[in-house]
């Protein structure tokens, strides 16, 4: 068997195992890991996982870097370590990419489908299961999909037994939270506080309307006197066309008959002839 058949093989029987363990309905849990359960509700999807069955808490991503398949697939699995999305190596990030991976962003919403614990010699972890609450294009095709991942923080050995459900939160948070929708209601609560406040104070009383403000005469600025008229501008036979047209400015009309040229002005024609003045009309 060849090196690609056998790298082909082990991918797919990974993704044949990460399928029937997410099909692996989770149990509750005691201690922090069942109050984080309880805190974070499961949303439950119908079979082809665009219809909401069951509400949940819906969370909103504050990094970017979660990579995602469309649901249809196992979730890949995000490694969270000392607060941060540990980042997948090329083979990896290759290997997602052929299954149409997309990587999730700041701001994305998502729903939780699975939160679970699990252990070993290396230490605890919790592994939430989302998936995002909007469709996105799949490479390749021409259909939009919803994608789901899978999120593991992971904590030394037996701090779950030990942490408070606080502290277990502020990690998970630091990566996604509930969206509360704060921005809208920050501005509500405005809204509201200022009619609350304009209701304990009364009626206002109008303000007088002051006076509007005196206009003041501007004098016009004093005219620059009229500029000396020179002398009127001489042409003689025999000078070139840049002579003429330094002297006389550009004229109203050039005629153009090759050797002969003739500049129209207001009360003349000069006449050149192999670019030389020959006639003065």
């Amino acid at each position: 068997m060849s090196g690609l058949l056998r790298s082909s093989v082990k991918a797919w029987l990974t993704l044949s195992c990460l399928t029937l363990l997410s099909a692996i309905p989770a149990t509750a849990s005691s201690g922090v890991v069942g109050v984080i359960q309880k805190k974070y509700v499961v949303t439950e999807f119908s079979a082809d996982h665009n219809q909401v069955t069951k509400d949940g808490t819906t969370m909103e991503l504050k990094c970017a870097g979660i990579y995602s398949l469309p649901a249809a697939l196992p979730p890949p699995e995000n490694t969270v370590l000392d607060g941060k999305i540990k980042s997948l190596n090329f083979v990896q990030k290759s290997f997602l990419e052929k299954f149409g991976a997309h990587v999730l962003q700041t701001g994305d919403k998502v729903y939780i489908t699975k939160i679970e614990s699990k252990g070993d010699v290396k230490g605890d972890a919790i592994r939430f299961v989302i998936q995002s609450a909007d469709s996105y294009d799949v490479t390749g095709q021409s259909s939009q999909q919803k994608f789901t991942a899978s999120v593991s923080f992971h904590f030394k050995k037996g701090y779950l037994d030990e942490a408070a459900p606080d502290e277990v939160e502020q990690a998970i948070e630091a990566i996604m939270a509930p969206d509360t929708g704060s921005d809208q209601a920050q501005s509500g609560n405005n809204s509201q506080g200022s009619d609350a406040q304009a209701q304990q104070q009364g009626p206002s009383k109008p303000r007088p309307t002051p006076p509007p403000p005196q206009q003041q005469a501007v004098a016009p600025p004093p005219q620059a006197p009229p500029a000396p008229s020179g002398p009127p501008p001489t042409i003689s036979i025999g000078e070139s066309s840049t002579q003429v047209l330094q002297a006389m400015g550009m004229p109203q009309q050039m005629i153009d008959l090759g050797k002969k040229k003739t500049f129209v002005y207001k009360n003349m024609k000069i006449i050149f002839t192999d670019d030389k003045v020959s006639d003065i009309q």
